[in-house]
């Protein structure tokens, strides 16, 4: 998986996390073909438990290596970064926005986020 290559070149001077937000597409609300055919078949989470649980299977699928966090049953993170499907973000040691991806899955670029953490802290070790 790419983001994992990425915190591994960086992962001296940068530490690397993912949120995980509410599920985009779960089965019991809008869900997508691309997600059947995949057999990701998830229902939207009724407890902070059940966000964990389906975070757990979303590291176990994707064979994440940075630590999952989970966005509260509020969806705070989610609203306050505009993360829904999926975006990327850079923020720096002072808590400042450097570099975030469009929002949406057309807007998800890997190598865009690599490019502004060399940017910032330097080429890959």
């Amino acid at each position: 998986m790419r983001l994992n290559e990425i915190a591994a070149q960086f992962g001296d001077r940068v530490d690397f996390y993912c949120i995980y937000i509410q599920e985009a597409h779960p089965d019991d609300g809008w869900q997508v073909q691309h997600n059947l055919d995949d057999n990701i078949i998830l229902n939207a989470p009724g407890s902070i438990e059940e966000r964990a649980e389906i975070a757990e299977v979303c590291v176990l699928r994707l064979n994440m290596a940075m630590p999952m966090l989970l966005d509260d049953m509020t969806d705070q993170a989610d609203r306050l970064y505009n993360a829904l499907p999926e975006r990327l973000y850079l923020i720096d040691g002072q808590g400042v926005v450097r570099f975030k991806t469009v929002a949406g899955s057309r807007g998800f670029a890997p190598e865009d986020w690599a490019d502004a953490i060399a940017d910032m802290v330097g080429p890959p070790a």
